[in-house]
C-alpha cells in the first residue's frame, strides 16, 4: 500500500522515488492527477539530473484544451515494494502521477484537509 495526504488545497500527494539508469534517485511529492492518462510527469531538470534515456516524442491535449508536444523518457519508480519501469513525460515543473500508473489499484482519498490518501493493489 502507498500512503499520502490531501493538502488544504485539495491536492492528493504521495511521496515518490524515481531512479535513473545509473542508480541515481530523486524523492519528492507527486500530485495524483486522475485527468492525466499517462504514468508520470517530471520537469526537464529532473529528467536531466536522472540521466533518463529518451523513448519518444508525443503530442497531447492539455486540460485547458491546448495541444503540447513533449519528450518521453524511461525511468524506474519505487511502487509499493518494488521498482517498476515507467514512461515519464517531460512537461511542466510539477510531478504528476497519472492513471496509467494507477491501473490495477484502488485509490482512496478522504477529502478533508490532511485527509488520508491510499493506493492499494487490486486482487
Amino acid at each position: 500500500m502507498i500512503r499520502g495526504v490531501l493538502t488544504a488545497g485539495r491536492v492528493a500527494l504521495i511521496t515518490l522515488r524515481v531512479r535513473g539508469p545509473d542508480g541515481f534517485e530523486i524523492c519528492g511529492n507527486a500530485a495524483i492527477d486522475t485527468g492525466f492518462n499517462a504514468s508520470l510527469t517530471l520537469s526537464l531538470e529532473d529528467v536531466a539530473a536522472l540521466g533518463l534515456p529518451y523513448e519518444s516524442s508525443t503530442e497531447a491535449i492539455l486540460a485547458d484544451g491546448s495541444a503540447a508536444r513533449f519528450d518521453v523518457y524511461t525511468a524506474e519508480v519505487y511502487w509499493g515494494s518494488a521498482w517498476r519501469n515507467v514512461s515519464v513525460s517531460a512537461v511542466g515543473d510539477e510531478v504528476l502521477l497519472g492513471m496509467r500508473l494507477l491501473a490495477g489499484h484502488q485509490l482512496t482519498i478522504d477529502v478533508v484537509p490532511g485527509g488520508r490518501v491510499e493506493i492499494t493493489p487490486l486482487p
